[in-house]
């Protein structure tokens, strides 16, 4: 009997300490999906739960291991699938929240699946920028006085960390798929090793980043495709063509061409005959003065260094000189370069057209950018997935992004389904496949990545 009961009580051990384990293990995904009695269950199961009078629901799972496929299903609506890895479900609890899509959906547009933390930093950290690059995510953490680069894998897992004394705004790849950490007056190329750390090549300055590297806007049959720079050393100087104009060239790879020839040029007419009239004002009262006043024309002697301040001889002049930089361009002139199998495209987001250029970099068409929908949403922008293969253009509407299919035949983008959880993300990115929204949560005082599926 003493055995009996002895061997009772060890079971009852066992079954707690079982219970117990299971208990902790538990993850609770939860979330809201915009319609009533929607159906959520777990694939190739009869375990599942559905949402409430206010869209909302809430399902525990329970097995941690194995990657668990979610099935959710309303009648009249469109079917969705959320795949949740072995390292999501470590998590208590996940937040999937999304809005049933109605099966008469336009096949133009755009649709996206359920939102997800895809990464969050340590405390007192926010993301400045982030890049794709060989399969990896790069990011760039920053806090005062000081950055991280931070290296991710596509299921968010860290494998590479470096910690810099320096401040950097952003991360740029250029032309030759180099990583560079760009800062307020000196910029840092870094790689990853072998053994998958982090390491810096070379620093230079901003003005190299800016007059040499970004000159290469990307390779195309054979040659280098290089664009025009506007000198931007400061609000008072020159400015080349006034920043209301870009020209675009090429030069080939083999070295077999001396010089860069022509490949076309958007224009701000409009823009760019106000500023030349003006500066053109001012040299002229600046000559008269030199000569009145017996001083040395700079212009003439070939000495001016661009500076405009140097100019300034009078309050005349002076005010002059503060009108032509208040109606020059303060950024340079808006163009995308997009590469697709046989043609280039260069869509001048300002004034609304595109140029496609041939093989023989010739220029095969150059006519209207065309947005069939969500005109006052547009923001001026396109994003490549270079994984995909896709370009989206990307719309604003109260401050939510949504992105839109680009049809490069046509010409042709329209707004589409939001790709954002909340208002204006810091950063927006997509790849392979996903719209990733970077946020700072105030509440944690963490940044957060958030990233959604693109159909």
């Amino acid at each position: 009997m003493k055995k009996i009961f002895i061997l009772l009580l060890l079971a009852a051990f066992t079954f707690l300490g079982t219970f117990s384990l299971f208990a902790q293990t538990k993850a609770t995904v939860y979330g809201n999906l915009g319609e009533e009695n929607v159906n959520i269950s777990i694939v190739n199961t009869q375990y599942g739960t559905s949402t409430d009078a206010k869209g909302c629901y809430e399902l525990p799972l329970y097995d941690r291991t194995e990657t668990v496929n979610l099935y959710y299903s309303c009648i009249g609506y469109q079917d969705t699938l959320v795949s949740l890895t072995p390292r999501q479900l470590q998590r208590d609890s996940i937040n999937i929240s999304f809005t049933m899509r109605k099966m008469s959906y336009d096949l133009q547009e755009v649709g996206v699946t359920a939102y997800e933390d895809f990464y969050r930093t340590k405390t007192n950290r926010n993301i400045a920028d982030m890049a794709f690059l060989d399969g990896n995510i790069y990011m760039l953490e920053n806090r005062p006085k000081a950055s991280s680069m931070v290296v991710l894998d596509t299921d968010g897992v860290e494998l590479a960390r470096k910690d810099f004394d320096q401040l950097f705004e952003k991360l740029h790849i250029d032309a030759f798929n180099d990583l560079i950490l760009v800062g307020q007056d000196s910029c840092l190329q870094v790689y990853l090793d072998e053994k998958q750390s982090i390491q810096p090549v070379s620093t230079f300055s901003r003005d190299d980043y800016r007059n040499k590297l970004l000159k290469i806007v990307c390779e195309f049959n054979g040659a280098y495709i290089i664009r025009t720079i506007v000198h931007d050393r400061g609000l008072y100087w020159l400015k080349f063509n006034h920043g209301k104009t870009q020209d675009f060239l090429y030069v080939m790879k083999d070295g077999s061409m001396e010089k860069p020839q022509y490949l076309c040029s958007f224009i701000d007419t409009l823009g760019y005959r106000a500023c030349q009239s003006q500066w053109m004002s001012i040299q002229n009262e600046f000559h008269q003065v030199v000569a009145e006043e017996g001083g040395i024309d700079l212009i003439n002697e070939g000495t001016w260094d661009g500076n405009l301040m140097r100019l300034a001889e009078n309050s005349s002049l002076l005010g002059k000189i503060q009108w032509y930089c208040s109606i020059m361009a303060k950024k340079e002139y808006s163009i995308t370069a997009l590469i697709f199998s046989d043609f280039l495209q260069f869509i001048g987001l300002d004034n609304r057209e595109f140029v496609e250029i041939g093989t023989d970099f010739k220029i095969a068409k150059r006519q209207p950018l065309k947005i069939i929908s969500g005109e006052k949403f547009f923001k001026n922008e396109f994003l490549t997935d270079k994984a995909t293969g896709k370009t989206f253009g990307l719309f604003v509407d109260d401050g939510v992004y949504h992105i839109g299919l680009y049809d490069p035949k046509a010409g042709a983008v329209g707004m589409g389904q939001k790709a954002s959880k909340k208002v204006y993300p810091k950063v927006f990115k997509v790849h392979d496949g996903y719209a990733y929204s970077v946020y700072f949560n105030s509440g944690s005082n963490r940044g957060v990545i958030n990233r959604v599926k693109i159909e």
